[in-house]
C-alpha cells in the first residue's frame, strides 16, 4: 500500500512537473519544450518506429510529431496528462504517413528486403565471436524479429497502434481508454482480435 501511495505521488510530481514545462512552452520558452521532446522522444520514437519498420521513416515521423506539438502547444488545456495529447497527436501524423507510404507501395518493398536479408544472414553466418550466440540461434532471433514487424505492418494501423501501444509500450487499459477515445471494453476487445490478427500472420509465416 505504501508502495503504491509513492508511486502514485512520484507521478503527480511529474505531472506537475510536466504542466509548469508546458506552461513556459505556451509563453513561447523553446527551451521547455526542448525539455519536454528529452523526456518523450525515445518513447516517441520507439512508437514510429514499430509502426513504420524503417529507421529513417520513423525518424522523419517523430520530428513531424514534435513540430506539429510545438505548433499547438496553446490549444494544450491540461484535461488530460500531456503524454496523451502527445501521443494523440502521434496516432494522427502516423496514421497519415502509413496512408501516404502504403500509396507508395513502402510497406511490400520492406518485406521483400527483410525476405532477403535473413535469406543472407542465414547464407552467411560464419565471423561470428566464440561467445556470441550460435548461427542458428542468431538467425532465427533476427528472422524472428523481422517477421514480427512484418506482421506489425501488414495488420491495419488501427491494430498495429494498439499492439504497439499497449504490448510494447505497456500502456495500461485507461490510458489507452484515454489516448484512443475509446471505452475500456473497447480497447480490450480491439487488442484482442488485433493480437489474433498478429498471431495469425506469424502462424503463416512460421509454418
Amino acid at each position: 500500500m505504501g508502495t503504491e501511495s509513492l508511486a502514485q505521488q512520484s507521478s503527480t510530481v511529474k505531472r506537475q512537473e510536466e504542466q509548469l514545462l508546458v506552461d513556459r512552452c505556451q509563453r513561447g520558452d523553446r527551451e521547455a519544450f526542448a525539455q519536454l521532446m528529452r523526456l518523450h522522444e525515445k518513447q516517441i520514437y520507439n512508437f514510429t518506429y514499430r509502426m513504420l519498420g524503417n529507421e529513417g521513416e520513423a525518424e522523419d515521423l517523430t520530428q513531424d510529431i514534435f513540430i506539429a506539438a510545438f505548433r499547438g502547444i496553446r490549444s494544450f488545456r491540461g484535461e488530460a496528462k500531456f503524454s496523451t495529447w502527445l501521443y494523440r497527436i502521434a496516432l494522427n501524423q502516423a496514421r497519415n504517413r502509413i496512408k501516404y507510404l502504403s500509396r507508395r507501395n513502402f510497406f511490400a518493398r520492406q518485406a521483400r528486403r527483410a525476405d532477403y536479408g535473413a535469406k543472407m544472414v542465414s547464407e552467411s553466418p560464419e565471423g561470428l565471436a566464440d561467445s556470441a550466440p550460435t548461427p542458428e540461434q542468431w538467425t532465427i532471433t533476427k528472422d524472428l524479429a523481422a517477421q514480427v514487424q512484418e506482421c506489425l505492418n501488414q495488420i491495419p494501423h488501427q491494430a498495429r497502434q494498439i499492439l504497439v501501444l499497449r504490448d510494447v509500450q505497456g500502456f495500461s487499459y485507461d490510458e489507452l481508454s484515454e489516448m484512443l477515445s475509446l471505452k475500456p471494453g473497447t480497447v480490450k476487445s480491439r487488442l484482442h482480435r488485433a493480437r489474433a490478427a498478429l498471431r495469425e500472420c506469424l502462424a503463416g509465416k512460421l509454418e
